[in-house]
């Protein structure tokens, strides 16, 4: 579990505090404790998704919805820009210090895998197979050949026209055309809970192009998803929205195993949540 700087100093310092009174205006009620958390939401999200601290390739509403922020979200990216907890240079959004703050921890994250990978490799060649003396493996290592591919299947032959032999039969009729791109998508966009920025939803389902067996896959994804805890949670306010859910690929998400308490009322269910560790990367 990888961890990011946390200063104890951050709930006090002036930035957080600009930023708690911009937000304050724009969403009355708005807290330091809750802009902290929005910040720290944010900078975790980045660790997956942002990991050059660059945001230009997201929008308004995905920076918003990475730190779980409900309200106006170019109000939020404004008022982050304003307190200067993201750097904004042209058309260019960058998250402030981001090289001071998470760069070390990205570049020991990659050693780390470097390391990880090396040691596999090392403990494979080990267990591999033993080689001849110009270091090419040996037959009994090598890769059986393949079949050939392209010699006709004796049971798929076409066979002769019964009433003309030089004419071979009919073949079968083509499959039915796939559904349009349109049709898959209103599928998708009727399951979806949060029903937030169609067009610009459909022009990430154009650019997808899924497949029947993609489309099927996420159908099913969605269904399981909106059982989940986190979806369901104070009325759907941390569903995804369906753009940023096609952009992260989140169908192939894991989720949790939705389970019955014992003793508990109505039918309820409840999730197993991960624990909270802190701000630490796990040995």
């Amino acid at each position: 579990m990888a961890w990011i700087e946390s200063h104890q100093e951050l709930g006090r310092h002036p930035k957080a505090l600009k930023l708690t009174r911009l937000l304050k205006a724009e969403q009355p009620g708005t807290a330091l404790p809750a802009v902290v958390g929005y910040l720290h939401f944010l900078w975790w999200w980045a660790m997956d998704f942002a990991q050059d601290g660059s945001l230009a390739r997201y929008d308004a509403y995905e920076i918003a919805e990475a730190a779980q922020w409900n309200g106006d979200a170019q109000a939020f990216l404004d008022a982050l820009i304003e307190a200067g907890f993201i750097d904004r240079k042209g058309d260019d959004l960058t998250l402030h210090d981001w090289d001071e703050y998470a760069g070390k921890l990205l570049e020991r994250r990659a050693k780390d895998r470097e390391r990880k990978r090396t040691a596999a490799e090392e403990a494979k060649r080990e267990r591999g197979t033993p080689n001849n003396s110009d270091g090419k493996p040996t037959e009994r290592g090598r890769t059986p050949s393949l079949p050939n591919l392209t010699q006709p299947n004796q049971h798929n032959q076409t066979k002769p026209n019964q009433h003309n032999p030089t004419l071979p039969n009919q073949t079968k009729p083509s499959a039915a055309p796939a559904e349009s791109l349109e049709q898959t998508f209103a599928a998708f966009w009727n399951e979806y809970p949060r029903k937030v920025g169609k067009t610009k939803c459909f022009d990430v389902w154009k650019k997808l192009k899924p497949s029947a067996e993609l489309v099927e896959k996420i159908m099913a994804a969605v269904m399981a998803q909106k059982q989940t805890a986190q979806w369901q949670k104070d009325g759907g306010a941390y569903i995804p929205h369906p753009t940023t859910w096609l952009n992260q690929g989140r169908w192939d998400d894991e989720v949790p195993e939705v389970r019955h308490q014992e003793g508990g009322q109505n039918g309820r269910t409840s999730q197993d949540q991960p624990a909270t560790t802190g701000f630490h990367e796990a040995d």
